[in-house]
This record gives C-alpha cells, sequence and structure tokens, in this order.
C-alpha cells in the first residue's frame, strides 16, 4: 500500500489512478494524517481480508462488546458491507 500527500495526488493524479488499476491501494494525508484511501473499484462483492491481530487480543480489547447471540464475524461482515 503506497501513501501520498494531497498535493503530490494532485501534480500525479493519472500515475496513481494508474497504480489503483493495478491493484495498488494508495492512502492519501493531509498534514501527515491519513484521511482517505483510493482502492480499486469493483463489481463483485468486497473481498474479505485474513485478520492481523488474534481474536484473543481483540478480546482483551475494552470497549467492545457484542450484541448477545451475534458473533464477532457478523458483526464486521455488516460494518464491512457499510463502507
Amino acid at each position: 500500500m503506497k501513501t501520498v500527500s494531497v498535493a503530490v495526488l494532485k501534480q500525479k493524479l493519472s500515475r496513481y489512478l494508474h497504480l489503483v488499476e493495478e491493484g495498488e491501494e494508495i492512502v492519501v494525508t493531509a498534514h501527515r494524517r491519513p484521511v482517505a484511501q483510493v482502492i480499486p473499484y469493483a463489481e463483485q462483492a468486497p473481498r474479505i481480508r485474513k485478520p492481523t491481530r488474534e481474536p484473543e487480543t481483540l478480546k482483551r480489547l475494552k470497549g467492545v462488546r457484542l450484541a448477545a447471540g451475534r458473533t464477532a464475524v457478523d458483526a464486521l461482515i455488516e460494518d464491512r458491507s457499510r463502507r
């Protein structure tokens, strides 16, 4: 995944769009803070990525509670479908 500032993206938009067409994901920053992500357009269902952390690590996070009878997978799929 590449990172590019808004200013550089504006100057070289065609170049970065070509990278996105080839499957690259671009993170756009403003004042060194990520503000957007440019990803390839896909008409099919979004791909599901493998988790980057073990489930036990996520269970230890404070403030994360699932509704009764709901699995973490269901919550994740619902969240991703809204994006």
